[in-house]
């Protein structure tokens, strides 16, 4: 863990969302949104640094009332708080996304990319045809069905295509980041060391099974530097909270870093201090502890 005085003065704090923000249910608890409420009403400027798409991140900052650009996609996409709309995205050059698909595809693994609201597959299935629905802001008491939520899961978009690496190659469709997937937890560590050593990519474990890639340089840190820059907050005024390994850069490099109790241990080991579970309302303790 790093040593560093964690009673600093924050303005902005940047959240992770599943694993942090959310709970087991992908739910964000009554506690949690009180403390995030309680920071914003006294001044400080919050924002959500995510994997997820980039109108899942703007439907649960809304959901909140957040008020700080927004970051998706592993840091490739960043939101206007307000409207959702796009501010800036650095997507995969075509030649490297085109070149890393036939790879993947070629080695047996399964892979799908992202467009900023669209996730481009070979083939709809059972799994990806669900990928909307389990990107909405999930209320208490309401089943997760397509009726329940359809005004939230239409915002995103599942679109096959016969030729996935001939779709990146066009350059028509900005490919923000990639997902490989394999059952074989052997081929995705080969995978993982083989793109690793291209050099090309930023690459973030998201599972013993799966892995994001992003463009080079891209990363949820190298967002949130922008974030703060542009609300003209200096790094030791940032806070940053997270529980997995796209989060590692991120508490390392904000003024303070919270790792989560769920955390890996080499996300402890990235953070200033840590705080309970996601299911222990960890933000919010984070908060009271920390930031209020």
């Amino acid at each position: 863990m790093k040593i560093k005085e964690a009673n600093v003065m924050v303005q902005l704090v940047a959240l992770d969302m599943d694993g942090t923000l959310l709970n087991r249910d992908k739910r964000i608890t009554a506690t949690v949104r009180e403390s995030l409420q309680r920071f914003m009403h006294q001044g400080g400027l919050l924002t959500i640094a995510s994997g997820r798409f980039p109108a899942s991140v703007w439907l649960h900052a809304k959901a909140l009332g957040m008020n700080a650009p927004l970051i998706a996609l592993n840091g490739a996409v960043t939101l206007d708080a307000a409207t959702g709309k796009q501010l800036d995205g650095t997507a995969m050059p075509p030649a490297d996304a085109a070149m890393l698909v036939r790879h993947a595809e070629r080695r047996g693994a399964y892979i799908h990319l992202y467009g900023c609201n669209v996730l481009y597959v070979n083939e709809i299935n059972e799994m990806n045809s669900r990928w909307p629905l389990a990107n909405v802001v999930v209320e208490a008491g309401k089943p997760l069905t397509e009726d329940n939520y359809k005004e939230q899961s239409r915002l995103i978009q599942v679109q096959a295509a016969d030729d996935l690496a001939a779709l990146a190659l066009s350059g028509d469709s900005p490919v923000y980041k990639a997902t490989v997937i394999s059952e074989d937890e052997a081929l995705i560590n080969d995978l993982v060391r083989e793109y690793t050593g291209w050099g090309i990519f930023t690459i973030t474990r998201t599972g013993r099974r799966r892995f994001d890639l992003n463009a080079c340089g891209v990363s949820k840190r190298s967002a949130l530097e922008q974030v703060s820059r542009s609300c003209a907050i200096p790094q030791a005024q940032v806070a940053a909270i997270g529980d997995y390994d796209n989060d590692i850069e991120m508490l390392a490099w904000a003024g303070l870093g919270i790792a989560m109790g769920n955390a890996s241990d080499r996300v402890k080991q990235a953070a200033n201090v840590v705080t309970t579970s996601n299911e222990e309302d960890g933000v919010a303790y984070a908060f009271s502890r920390y930031l209020i």
